[in-house]
């Protein structure tokens, strides 16, 4: 019982971080250029240097979709969209 407690706690937790780093890469420069694209190995690459958590890249391209729909931006924001 406890290792499902702290198998749904530990995932939970990496999820959050996860997307924490995609919202950090959402920033009001967005709006000013138009032109910018982010992709999803920023992400891999912060999550790692912020968390030592390895993720796929598939991982991060999810992320950031979520990230940035939920910011308000298309898709096409994202570079390899």
């Amino acid at each position: 019982m406890f290792k499902k407690h702290n198998e749904i706690r530990e995932a939970k937790r990496r999820h959050r971080q996860i997307m924490n780093a995609a919202y950090h890469l959402i920033t009001p420069s967005l709006i000013v250029d138009r032109t910018a694209r982010l992709s999803p190995e920023d992400v891999v690459v912060l999550v790692q240097g912020r968390h030592q958590i390895r993720i796929t890249v598939d991982e991060a391209k999810d992320a950031l979709g979520a990230a940035l729909l939920e910011k308000g931006y298309s898709l096409d924001r994202m570079a390899n969209a």
